[in-house]
């Protein structure tokens, strides 16, 4: 093969490779954000016509996603479809979150050099989005926050669990803020708590005071379900379809 085919060749693997990437977080962000709801059905249509991808970007990215979780591949049924988010699978994703931060306190490097000031980077951004309210930004930035600390580790293997898990995190939260927004003032307060909760985890990672760390960072995960409990046991919300008697979490209703 001659140099200018090869050239073409690598060119159009990088340019399909490019697309696939595209279409990826393009249909990840509509389930994160909810705009394709748990349960809906994705099909090849939806993903040329709505979403404008070409047909083996759209195939390749459905793949993809369902290797992380987000959509069930059910030839039986017709087609494929979003995972659902009931609270059986709350709860396993709250449990996966906690194993994560768990780890997490235990594993971060506190000698990494500048972790520090990423780190408060991430958080004057993430600061900014919760006044702002824009949700979906708000969870990029907690899980690029995390994921700054996850890096620092250095397993490449439990990074990638940590992104898995966070990219479920995710959709979990714009499901917990979408609830809470029937209630502005409880939800400012619980923003300005996770506000003040990255702060605090910062300047335990500034003193190397792991010890503050690995009761700080289990703690905050752990706001995620205190939040759906809050919700779940408050009537001022308009009802959302899980099931609240769900074994998962009967301790709490």
């Amino acid at each position: 093969m001659g140099d200018q085919a090869i050239a073409a060749e690598t060119s159009g693997a990088s340019s399909s490779g490019s697309q696939t990437e595209a279409a990826l977080e393009l249909i990840r962000s509509r389930i994160i954000d909810l705009t394709l709801p748990p349960g809906s059905r994705i099909d090849e249509a939806l993903l040329l016509k709505q979403f404008e991808l070409g047909r083996t970007p759209a195939r390749e990215a459905i793949n993809r996603l369902a290797a992380e979780g987000f959509v069930r591949i059910a030839p039986n049924r017709g087609g494929t479809f979003v995972r659902k988010l009931d609270l059986a699978e709350m709860s396993e994703i709250i449990v996966a979150h906690q194993l994560v931060e768990n780890t997490l306190g235990q594993l971060c490097n506190l000698d990494d050099p500048s972790l520090v000031d990423d780190l408060r980077a991430i958080q004057e951004d993430y600061r900014q989005e919760v006044g702002d309210r824009h949700y979906l930004r708000i969870t990029e930035l907690n899980e690029a926050f995390h994921m700054r600390m996850n890096a620092s580790i250095g397993n490449s293997f439990f990074m990638e669990f940590a992104r898995s898990t966070h990219h479920h995190v995710r959709r979990l939260l714009m499901h917990v803020y979408s609830l809470e927004a029937s209630r502005p003032d409880h939800q400012d307060e619980q923003f300005q708590l996770n506000v003040a909760e990255h702060d605090r985890i910062i300047e335990a990672v500034a003193a190397h005071d792991r010890a503050t760390l690995t009761d700080l960072l289990p703690a905050h995960a752990g706001t995620t379900q205190e939040r759906l409990v809050d919700i779940i046991r408050s009537k001022k919300v308009a009802p959302f379809a899980i099931n609240v008697k769900d074994p998962a979490l009967n301790s709490y209703t």
